[in-house]
Protein backbone atom coordinates (compact mmCIF):
# COMPACT_ATOMS: atom_id res chain seq x y z
CA UNK A 1 0.00 0.00 0.00
CA UNK A 2 0.78 3.31 -0.29
CA UNK A 3 0.18 5.84 2.41
CA UNK A 4 -0.60 8.78 3.68
CA UNK A 5 -0.93 9.82 7.09
CA UNK A 6 -2.73 13.56 7.65
CA UNK A 7 -2.53 15.26 10.70
CA UNK A 8 -2.71 19.07 11.74
CA UNK A 9 -2.09 19.43 15.21
CA UNK A 10 -1.01 22.13 16.40
CA UNK A 11 2.72 22.59 16.24
CA UNK A 12 3.50 22.42 20.29
CA UNK A 13 0.74 19.64 20.71
CA UNK A 14 1.29 16.30 21.33
CA UNK A 15 -1.12 13.88 22.46
CA UNK A 16 -2.93 10.01 22.19
CA UNK A 17 -3.95 10.30 18.57
CA UNK A 18 -0.86 11.88 17.14
CA UNK A 19 1.47 8.54 19.07
CA UNK A 20 -1.54 6.51 17.22
CA UNK A 21 -0.45 7.79 13.78
CA UNK A 22 3.95 6.86 15.40
CA UNK A 23 2.92 3.53 15.95
CA UNK A 24 0.31 2.47 13.40
CA UNK A 25 2.68 4.33 10.57
CA UNK A 26 6.10 3.33 11.87
CA UNK A 27 4.64 -0.15 12.32
CA UNK A 28 3.09 -0.51 8.80
CA UNK A 29 6.19 0.90 7.19
CA UNK A 30 8.37 -1.51 9.14
CA UNK A 31 6.35 -4.08 7.09
CA UNK A 32 7.04 -2.88 3.34
CA UNK A 33 4.35 -0.77 3.21
CA UNK A 34 5.27 2.82 1.84
CA UNK A 35 3.71 5.60 4.21
CA UNK A 36 4.02 9.20 4.49
CA UNK A 37 3.15 11.49 7.50
CA UNK A 38 2.12 14.49 6.64
CA UNK A 39 1.61 18.05 9.42
CA UNK A 40 2.22 21.30 10.30
CA UNK A 41 6.39 22.45 9.75
CA UNK A 42 8.39 21.98 12.47
CA UNK A 43 5.59 20.60 14.94
CA UNK A 44 6.12 18.32 17.95
CA UNK A 45 4.26 15.38 16.11
CA UNK A 46 6.65 15.64 13.11
CA UNK A 47 9.81 15.55 14.80
CA UNK A 48 8.36 12.50 17.25
CA UNK A 49 7.02 10.58 14.07
CA UNK A 50 10.34 10.83 12.02
CA UNK A 51 12.84 10.50 15.21
CA UNK A 52 14.85 6.63 14.95
CA UNK A 53 12.40 5.61 11.68
CA UNK A 54 14.35 6.15 8.23
CA UNK A 55 11.75 4.24 6.11
CA UNK A 56 8.78 6.63 7.08
CA UNK A 57 8.71 9.70 5.09
CA UNK A 58 7.72 13.11 6.42
CA UNK A 59 5.87 15.96 4.34
CA UNK A 60 5.38 19.16 5.87
CA UNK A 61 2.56 21.41 4.88
CA UNK A 62 1.59 25.07 5.40
CA UNK A 63 -2.07 24.42 6.87
CA UNK A 64 -4.43 27.00 7.48
CA UNK A 65 -7.96 26.83 6.46
CA UNK A 66 -10.28 24.03 6.15
CA UNK A 67 -10.68 24.87 2.58
CA UNK A 68 -7.94 26.61 1.60
CA UNK A 69 -7.44 25.86 -2.14
CA UNK A 70 -3.55 25.93 -1.98
CA UNK A 71 -3.07 23.29 0.60
CA UNK A 72 -5.40 21.38 -0.85
CA UNK A 73 -3.56 21.10 -3.99
CA UNK A 74 -0.61 20.48 -2.27
CA UNK A 75 -2.24 17.51 -1.02
CA UNK A 76 -3.25 16.43 -4.72
CA UNK A 77 -0.21 16.85 -6.34
CA UNK A 78 1.57 14.80 -3.38
CA UNK A 79 -1.13 11.92 -3.88
CA UNK A 80 -0.43 12.24 -7.58
CA UNK A 81 3.39 12.01 -7.24
CA UNK A 82 3.70 9.15 -4.72
CA UNK A 83 0.43 7.06 -6.31
CA UNK A 84 -1.49 7.19 -2.83
CA UNK A 85 -4.14 4.89 -2.55
CA UNK A 86 -5.20 5.77 0.61
CA UNK A 87 -5.47 8.73 3.54
CA UNK A 88 -5.97 8.46 6.85
CA UNK A 89 -6.84 11.45 8.21
CA UNK A 90 -7.79 13.03 11.80
CA UNK A 91 -9.21 16.21 12.54
CA UNK A 92 -12.53 17.70 10.67
CA UNK A 93 -9.66 20.02 8.96
CA UNK A 94 -7.69 16.56 7.53
CA UNK A 95 -10.86 15.32 6.81
CA UNK A 96 -11.76 18.35 4.40
CA UNK A 97 -8.09 19.10 3.09
CA UNK A 98 -7.33 15.48 2.38
CA UNK A 99 -10.53 14.06 1.57
CA UNK A 100 -11.03 17.32 -1.49
CA UNK A 101 -7.72 16.68 -2.37
CA UNK A 102 -8.51 12.42 -2.29
CA UNK A 103 -11.95 12.96 -4.52
CA UNK A 104 -10.18 15.32 -6.63
CA UNK A 105 -7.41 12.87 -7.75
CA UNK A 106 -10.09 9.92 -8.13
CA UNK A 107 -10.05 6.51 -6.44
CA UNK A 108 -8.28 7.25 -3.94
CA UNK A 109 -9.69 5.72 -0.43
CA UNK A 110 -10.34 8.01 2.96
CA UNK A 111 -10.33 6.74 6.18
CA UNK A 112 -11.24 9.02 9.20
CA UNK A 113 -9.46 7.74 12.36
CA UNK A 114 -11.27 8.81 15.12
CA UNK A 115 -9.70 9.46 19.54
CA UNK A 116 -12.62 10.93 20.03
CA UNK A 117 -16.18 12.33 19.01
CA UNK A 118 -15.45 15.45 16.85
CA UNK A 119 -18.90 15.17 14.54
CA UNK A 120 -20.25 18.65 14.50
CA UNK A 121 -23.49 18.79 14.31
CA UNK A 122 -24.42 21.58 11.58
CA UNK A 123 -25.43 21.26 7.62
CA UNK A 124 -22.09 21.53 6.18
CA UNK A 125 -20.37 18.61 8.21
CA UNK A 126 -24.12 16.68 7.64
CA UNK A 127 -23.77 17.10 3.71
CA UNK A 128 -19.78 17.31 3.16
CA UNK A 129 -18.53 14.78 5.41
CA UNK A 130 -20.02 11.88 4.33
CA UNK A 131 -18.80 12.11 1.02
CA UNK A 132 -15.34 12.67 2.05
CA UNK A 133 -14.51 9.63 3.83
CA UNK A 134 -14.69 6.08 3.08
CA UNK A 135 -14.18 4.48 6.43
CA UNK A 136 -14.39 5.67 9.90
CA UNK A 137 -12.07 3.84 12.51
CA UNK A 138 -12.34 4.05 16.50
CA UNK A 139 -10.78 2.90 19.21
CA UNK A 140 -13.91 1.94 21.59
CA UNK A 141 -17.54 0.81 21.27
CA UNK A 142 -18.35 3.51 23.41
CA UNK A 143 -17.03 6.14 20.79
CA UNK A 144 -18.58 4.22 18.35
CA UNK A 145 -22.12 4.90 19.48
CA UNK A 146 -20.97 8.60 20.08
CA UNK A 147 -20.12 8.96 16.66
CA UNK A 148 -23.14 7.26 14.64
CA UNK A 149 -25.11 9.79 17.34
CA UNK A 150 -24.61 12.63 14.62
CA UNK A 151 -26.50 11.22 12.43
CA UNK A 152 -24.61 11.39 9.50
CA UNK A 153 -21.49 8.43 9.90
CA UNK A 154 -23.43 5.23 8.96
CA UNK A 155 -22.97 2.06 11.76
CA UNK A 156 -21.68 0.18 8.90
CA UNK A 157 -19.12 2.16 8.15
CA UNK A 158 -17.15 2.40 11.63
CA UNK A 159 -14.98 0.04 13.02
CA UNK A 160 -13.52 -0.23 15.96
CA UNK A 161 -10.09 -1.07 16.33
CA UNK A 162 -8.73 -1.23 20.36
CA UNK A 163 -5.59 0.62 19.89
CA UNK A 164 -2.21 -1.35 21.10
CA UNK A 165 1.19 -0.24 22.63
CA UNK A 166 4.77 -2.17 22.10
CA UNK A 167 6.42 -3.59 24.94
CA UNK A 168 9.39 -1.82 26.59
CA UNK A 169 12.74 -2.95 28.59
CA UNK A 170 11.67 -2.71 32.13
CA UNK A 171 13.32 -0.61 34.69
CA UNK A 172 15.28 -1.26 37.61
CA UNK A 173 15.80 2.68 38.49
CA UNK A 174 13.13 3.33 40.59
CA UNK A 175 14.93 5.46 43.45
CA UNK A 176 17.40 6.71 40.74
CA UNK A 177 13.85 7.87 38.60
CA UNK A 178 12.13 9.08 41.98
CA UNK A 179 15.51 11.61 42.85
CA UNK A 180 15.87 12.76 39.40
CA UNK A 181 11.77 14.19 39.77
CA UNK A 182 12.57 15.14 43.42
CA UNK A 183 10.01 13.28 44.78
CA UNK A 184 10.98 11.05 48.08
CA UNK A 185 11.92 7.56 47.54
CA UNK A 186 9.90 6.09 50.39
CA UNK A 187 6.33 7.66 49.68
CA UNK A 188 3.61 5.80 47.75
CA UNK A 189 3.32 7.24 44.32
CA UNK A 190 0.58 7.76 42.12
CA UNK A 191 1.11 9.19 38.54
CA UNK A 192 -1.82 10.65 36.80
CA UNK A 193 -0.81 11.42 32.80
CA UNK A 194 -2.55 13.74 30.23
CA UNK A 195 -3.18 17.26 29.36
CA UNK A 196 -4.40 19.93 31.88
CA UNK A 197 -7.84 20.19 30.15
CA UNK A 198 -11.25 19.91 31.90
CA UNK A 199 -11.76 16.63 30.01
CA UNK A 200 -9.07 14.88 31.94
CA UNK A 201 -10.82 16.07 35.86
CA UNK A 202 -7.48 16.72 37.48
CA UNK A 203 -9.35 19.05 40.34
CA UNK A 204 -11.24 15.93 41.75
CA UNK A 205 -8.33 14.10 42.24
CA UNK A 206 -7.03 17.73 43.66
CA UNK A 207 -9.98 17.47 45.88
CA UNK A 208 -10.07 13.53 46.36
CA UNK A 209 -6.10 14.30 47.93
CA UNK A 210 -7.68 16.60 50.66
CA UNK A 211 -9.00 13.55 52.33
CA UNK A 212 -6.21 10.87 51.06
CA UNK A 213 -3.66 12.46 52.62
CA UNK A 214 -5.08 12.36 56.19
CA UNK A 215 -5.22 8.45 55.70
CA UNK A 216 -1.98 8.19 54.07
CA UNK A 217 0.34 10.90 54.69
CA UNK A 218 3.30 9.60 52.71
CA UNK A 219 1.20 10.10 49.46
CA UNK A 220 2.64 12.10 46.65
CA UNK A 221 0.74 12.99 43.58
CA UNK A 222 3.35 12.94 39.97
CA UNK A 223 1.26 14.98 37.75
CA UNK A 224 2.59 14.20 33.74
CA UNK A 225 1.86 16.49 31.04
CA UNK A 226 0.92 20.12 30.32
CA UNK A 227 -1.55 22.06 29.37
CA UNK A 228 -3.98 25.61 29.73
CA UNK A 229 -5.01 24.23 33.04
CA UNK A 230 -1.70 24.08 34.77
CA UNK A 231 -1.92 27.35 36.32
CA UNK A 232 -5.43 26.84 37.73
CA UNK A 233 -4.72 23.69 39.32
CA UNK A 234 -1.50 24.70 40.76
CA UNK A 235 -3.49 27.52 42.68
CA UNK A 236 -5.85 25.05 43.86
CA UNK A 237 -3.26 22.49 45.37
CA UNK A 238 -1.64 25.80 47.34
CA UNK A 239 -5.64 27.10 48.14
CA UNK A 240 -5.82 23.74 49.93
CA UNK A 241 -2.15 23.87 51.18
CA UNK A 242 -1.21 20.35 49.09
CA UNK A 243 1.99 22.11 47.44
CA UNK A 244 4.12 19.85 49.57
CA UNK A 245 1.96 16.58 47.66
CA UNK A 246 1.90 17.28 44.12
CA UNK A 247 4.77 17.31 41.31
CA UNK A 248 4.15 18.11 37.73
CA UNK A 249 7.18 16.87 35.81
CA UNK A 250 5.79 18.25 32.56
CA UNK A 251 5.28 16.37 29.19
CA UNK A 252 8.00 13.53 29.36
CA UNK A 253 9.45 11.44 26.49
CA UNK A 254 10.22 8.69 28.56
CA UNK A 255 6.74 8.14 30.12
CA UNK A 256 7.57 4.39 30.88
CA UNK A 257 9.88 5.45 33.28
CA UNK A 258 8.45 7.44 35.29
CA UNK A 259 5.55 5.02 35.45
CA UNK A 260 7.71 2.31 36.39
CA UNK A 261 8.99 4.50 39.60
CA UNK A 262 5.36 4.74 40.67
CA UNK A 263 2.84 2.55 42.77
CA UNK A 264 -0.51 3.15 40.94
CA UNK A 265 -2.24 5.13 38.46
CA UNK A 266 -5.59 7.90 39.05
CA UNK A 267 -7.13 8.58 36.07
CA UNK A 268 -10.26 10.86 36.92
CA UNK A 269 -11.21 12.10 33.39
CA UNK A 270 -14.67 13.20 32.80
CA UNK A 271 -14.91 11.87 29.23
CA UNK A 272 -12.18 9.42 27.72
CA UNK A 273 -13.08 8.06 24.46
CA UNK A 274 -10.09 5.28 25.11
CA UNK A 275 -7.58 6.04 27.60
CA UNK A 276 -4.01 5.00 26.03
CA UNK A 277 -2.31 5.86 29.62
CA UNK A 278 -4.75 3.22 30.85
CA UNK A 279 -2.46 0.86 28.36
CA UNK A 280 0.82 2.06 30.22
CA UNK A 281 -0.09 2.15 32.98
CA UNK A 282 -1.22 -2.10 33.10
CA UNK A 283 1.82 -2.28 31.12
CA UNK A 284 4.04 -1.18 33.77
CA UNK A 285 1.76 -3.21 36.12
CA UNK A 286 0.36 -0.33 38.04
CA UNK A 287 -3.00 -0.77 39.55
CA UNK A 288 -5.44 1.54 38.51
CA UNK A 289 -8.25 4.01 40.03
CA UNK A 290 -10.32 5.13 37.45
CA UNK A 291 -13.66 7.22 36.16
CA UNK A 292 -16.19 5.25 34.78
CA UNK A 293 -16.46 6.80 31.82
CA UNK A 294 -16.50 6.06 28.08
CA UNK A 295 -14.03 3.44 26.50
CA UNK A 296 -12.68 2.95 30.07
CA UNK A 297 -14.59 0.29 31.11
CA UNK A 298 -13.50 -1.77 27.97
CA UNK A 299 -9.72 -1.03 28.63
CA UNK A 300 -9.36 -2.05 31.91
CA UNK A 301 -11.03 -5.25 33.84
CA UNK A 302 -13.17 -3.69 36.57
CA UNK A 303 -12.73 -4.85 40.00
CA UNK A 304 -9.51 -6.95 38.48
CA UNK A 305 -7.14 -4.27 37.14
CA UNK A 306 -8.76 -1.26 38.57
CA UNK A 307 -11.46 0.36 40.87
CA UNK A 308 -13.96 2.36 38.84
CA UNK A 309 -15.67 5.45 39.93
CA UNK A 310 -18.40 7.73 39.45
CA UNK A 311 -16.64 11.19 37.69
CA UNK A 312 -16.63 14.45 38.87
CA UNK A 313 -16.98 12.71 42.69
CA UNK A 314 -13.89 13.60 44.51
CA UNK A 315 -14.99 11.90 47.56
CA UNK A 316 -16.04 8.33 45.74
CA UNK A 317 -12.54 8.64 44.30
CA UNK A 318 -10.56 9.13 47.61
CA UNK A 319 -12.39 6.27 49.10
CA UNK A 320 -11.29 3.92 46.20
CA UNK A 321 -7.91 5.36 46.04
CA UNK A 322 -7.24 4.62 50.10
CA UNK A 323 -9.14 1.24 49.99
CA UNK A 324 -6.65 0.25 47.11
CA UNK A 325 -3.68 1.19 48.94
CA UNK A 326 -4.22 -0.12 52.23
CA UNK A 327 -4.62 -3.54 50.70
CA UNK A 328 -1.06 -4.56 49.26
CA UNK A 329 -2.49 -8.04 48.07
CA UNK A 330 -5.05 -6.19 46.25
CA UNK A 331 -2.48 -4.21 44.75
CA UNK A 332 -0.49 -6.80 43.82
CA UNK A 333 -3.09 -8.92 42.22
CA UNK A 334 -4.58 -5.53 40.06
CA UNK A 335 -1.05 -5.20 39.09
CA UNK A 336 -0.83 -8.59 37.47
CA UNK A 337 -4.01 -8.93 35.98
CA UNK A 338 -3.74 -5.59 34.38
CA UNK A 339 -0.56 -6.50 32.86
CA UNK A 340 -2.10 -9.80 31.67
CA UNK A 341 -4.31 -8.31 30.13
CA UNK A 342 -2.46 -5.38 28.02
CA UNK A 343 -0.35 -8.24 27.26
CA UNK A 344 -3.32 -10.09 25.50
CA UNK A 345 -5.64 -8.11 23.90
CA UNK A 346 -3.50 -3.99 23.49
CA UNK A 347 0.05 -4.91 22.02
CA UNK A 348 0.85 -2.74 19.06
CA UNK A 349 1.26 -5.75 16.83
CA UNK A 350 -2.32 -6.93 17.58
CA UNK A 351 -3.32 -3.54 16.80
CA UNK A 352 -1.26 -3.09 13.45
CA UNK A 353 -2.05 -6.73 12.02
CA UNK A 354 -5.88 -5.38 12.39
CA UNK A 355 -5.50 -1.77 10.75
CA UNK A 356 -3.26 -3.32 8.00
CA UNK A 357 -6.16 -6.07 7.47
CA UNK A 358 -8.82 -2.77 7.80
CA UNK A 359 -6.57 -0.66 4.87
CA UNK A 360 -6.32 -3.67 3.03
CA UNK A 361 -9.76 -4.54 2.66
CA UNK A 362 -11.21 -0.78 2.81
CA UNK A 363 -8.44 -0.37 -0.49
CA UNK A 364 -10.25 -3.06 -2.18
CA UNK A 365 -13.64 -2.67 -1.84
CA UNK A 366 -16.21 -0.46 -3.97
CA UNK A 367 -15.21 2.51 -3.95
CA UNK A 368 -17.89 5.06 -1.43
CA UNK A 369 -20.31 7.40 -3.69
CA UNK A 370 -21.58 10.13 -1.30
Amino acid sequence: MNLLFLNSIEVGTYGGMEDWIRLVASGLSQRGHNVTVSGRKNSEFLKRVSAGNTKLRIEELDISGDFNPFTVTAIKKYIDANSIDTVVVNFNKDLRLGGMAARWVGNVRVVWSLGLDITKDNLIHKMLSPKLFDGVIVPSHSLKEQVIASGYVRSEDVRVIPIGIPSVGRTSHREQTRESLGLPKDCTLAVTSGRFVDQKGHRFLIEAAVQIVKVIPNMRFLFLGDGPLQQQHEQLINKLGLQNYFHFAGMLKTVHEALAACDLMIHPSIEEPFGIVLLEAMRARLPIVASRVGGIPEVVSENESAYLVPPQDAAALAESVISLVSDVTKMEQFAATGYDRWNQLFRDDCMIDTVEGYLVGIGNAEKKIG
